[in-house]
């Protein structure tokens, strides 16, 4: 066993979670439990909160040194009855059930769950898989950040970019004027307000939708080109060829977000969502993280399982609901699901399929 920092205490499990026990206001018990496959959103905002909160304190957790690139810290017993309050999660959107299903019997309709994580759908699974009760599930906190963090070896990481957050509490009913929410759930959300670097701002659940839309759009084109053709994300700038690709995707997108039936009725949706504007954001967002790898790219890479199914297979979903084709981003989507399966079985990570062998 060896000594770290505090930040570097914060510790990946084997099953990828990362538990912060906070005493919160009252001296009422608050645990923070966030999840991550890359780790390093996870550790930002954990450390962000604990240094600039006084009432926020981080308690000390055991662990041992197994290599250079993983930790195991001592997991809460399964049989725990301690209630979670506060719940981050940040894993890899396809991970999310699982992470949950092992923490659901500590969680109570008053506890929150903070989702600050890439791509959509993820909601409707948990609801599906792990809280099917509308009675019994906890109260859901939705976020989206622009920071930059990556891991230089590890557990020491680099805030690289700093940038903003956005959160909105989810009203149970969608249909209620006035919604009640949880004390937890105003307790986290004013807490992370409070955190002055990370630059939070709390939006109403559509307006944060709309900007869940828009960064859904980004990344449904910025991360497959550039994971499919192994180029850094300023690579896509500037041809003709890629240009062509970018516009035939955002059209199918476009028309998707525009026909989604909780957007009908806000103002200018129809503007917001057009083609050429959403093309801009495409480009500036590829232009200012230029000399950067995109996290489907990196991935891919690794031989890791990509989120495409969370990004363009959502707009694929919700298009099929409106009785839009998506062809495009259909293929596109298996083009990278085919990818990561070759570099996988090329890297070992994953079994290659048996031969078949005609009679």
């Amino acid at each position: 066993m060896r000594s770290k920092t505090m930040t570097q205490q914060i510790l990946l499990s084997l099953n990828r979670l990362l538990c912060f026990y906070t005493a919160g206001p009252s001296a009422v018990l608050s645990t923070f439990l966030a999840a991550s496959t890359s780790l390093e959103l996870g550790v930002l905002v954990a450390s962000l909160l604990t240094r600039s909160q006084d009432s926020l304190n981080l308690l000390p957790l055991h662990f041992y040194f197994l290599n250079e690139d993983l930790w195991l810290i001592e997991k809460p017993s399964a049989s725990s009855d301690e209630i979670i309050h506060n719940l981050i999660v940040s894993v890899k959107a396809f991970n999310t059930v699982n992470a949950l299903k092992r923490v659901a019997h500590r969680l109570t309709p008053q506890s929150s769950i903070l989702f600050i994580q890439n791509g959509m759908g993820v909601i409707e699974e948990v609801n599906d898989l792990v809280f099917p009760d509308p009675v019994t599930r906890p109260q859901y906190v939705l976020g989206i950040t622009s920071h930059g963090v990556y891991r230089k070896q590890p557990f020491n990481l680099v805030h690289s970019g700093h940038g903003t957050t956005a959160l909105a509490i989810l009203p149970r009913d969608i249909e209620e004027v006035k919604p009640d929410f949880e004390s937890s759930a105003l307790y986290l959300l004013r807490t992370i307000t409070r955190t002055p670097a990370l630059a939070a701002v709390g939006f109403a659940p559509t307006d944060l939708l709309q900007l869940q839309m828009e960064k859904l759009a980004v990344n449904a084109i910025i991360n497959p080109l550039t994971a499919l053709m192994g180029c850094l994300n300023g690579d896509l700038l500037h041809r003709t060829s890629i240009s062509r690709v970018m516009r035939l995707l955002l059209a199918e997108i476009s028309i998707v977000i525009r026909s989604l039936p909780e957007l009908q009725g806000v103002p200018n949706v129809n503007t917001r969502f057009d083609i050429k504007r959403l093309e801009a954001q495409v480009l500036g967002i590829a232009e200012k993280t230029a000399s950067n790898k995109s996290s489907m790219l990196q991935d891919i890479s690794q031989g890791r399982l990509t989120e495409i199914e969370y990004i363009n297979g959502y707009i694929i979903r919700r298009g099929e609901e409106a009785g839009i084709r998506c062809v495009l981003n259909y293929m596109l989507m298996h083009l990278i699901k085919a990818k990561g399966r070759l570099e996988g079985e090329r890297q070992g990570v994953i079994l290659p399929l048996a031969s078949r062998v005609s009679g």
